[in-house]
């Protein structure tokens, strides 16, 4: 299953860009795809990769497997790997620090109570693009998708 964000729309009718969501599984999993190897995959097969789970550990590996096997295929090296991030760097019970600056920036901090619910994944968005110096406008667009997600609920 992928988590689309929309400040990510227009790419994901080519899958040009690797979405936030694919970049959590490879942060969670240790991998290092570059734009170039994940553009030299076909679209069905980083359509996969997108909705492809990665929670528990033998989702992770079958991700990982396959992942090898497309640079293998197309490019002819092996899958490079990297540290993986831990996710307690956006756990429930603590608000990091990124978020919390970067939040209150907009005069709009996000509290510890929104941030414990709101699932992983979604945290992660937060995180990373509380993070991002590529793609400053991120944060502020996926933490206003959150809200209003939780408030029509």
């Amino acid at each position: 299953m992928i988590h689309r964000y929309r400040y990510e729309a227009e790419y994901y009718s080519t899958l040009d860009r690797l979405p936030l969501d694919l970049r959590r599984k490879l942060d969670v999993t240790g991998v290092k795809l570059s734009l170039k190897d994940w553009l030299a995959f076909s679209f069905e097969e980083r359509t996969v990769l997108c909705h492809l789970p990665c929670d528990a550990d033998e989702e992770a590996m079958v991700l990982v497997n396959y992942l090898a096997f497309l640079m293998r295929k197309y490019l002819g090296k092996p899958l490079e790997k990297i540290s993986a991030l831990d996710p307690a760097l956006w756990h429930a019970d603590a608000l990091p620090e990124a978020v919390r600056e970067k939040s209150a920036a907009l005069s709009s901090a996000v509290t510890i109570e929104q941030w414990s619910r709101w699932p992983s994944h979604h945290r992660y968005a937060l995180y990373k693009t509380a993070l991002s110096t590529s793609q400053p406008e991120a944060f502020e667009q996926v933490l206003k998708q959150l809200r209003e997600s939780s408030s029509a609920k």
